[in-house]
């Protein structure tokens, strides 16, 4: 009865491992889709948050694309920022994000909505992979 319960428990683990790579795997192929997302909208996106078309030319070097990927987080910021006066500055001492106005988030939001899309895509598949991998690992030190 005890061989049968490890075999099961096993599987069980080896479903949260294989599931946690899927998922990571998963992740690393929307970066690269994004990445070509990113570059085939580039000037449009630039003219929105710089209103500068040439702010970053094609194909993009991997710390500007890391720069502009980490936008889309910054979303949930701008928000509490435009609509309740929210200043992160005074928060956290620090200003490290491109500041939008509401225009620019709006318009961000209306004509390049995969934008948004893919990065927290990204975050959640890179983030429910590494939760199945933590969890895999913890229950295989209990066997």
């Amino acid at each position: 009865m005890n061989k049968i319960i490890n075999l099961l428990v096993s599987d069980h683990i080896f479903a949260l491992f294989a599931f946690g790579f899927i998922f990571i795997l998963l992740s690393i192929f929307m970066y690269l889709v994004f990445y070509i997302y990113l570059n085939i909208n580039l000037r449009g996106i630039c003219k929105i948050i710089f209103n500068n078309e040439k702010k970053y030319s094609s194909p993009l070097e991997p710390f500007d694309f890391i720069a502009l990927s980490f936008l889309p987080t910054t979303f949930w910021r701008e928000v509490l920022n435009i609509k309740y006066n929210k200043s992160f500055k005074k928060l956290y001492g620090k200003e490290f994000y491109y500041q939008l106005n509401k225009g620019q988030l709006v318009e961000l939001l209306s004509g390049y909505r995969f934008y948004f899309i893919f990065q927290y895509l990204i975050f959640i598949s890179s983030g429910l992979g590494l939760l199945l991998l933590v969890a895999g690992y913890i229950l295989q030190q209990d066997i």
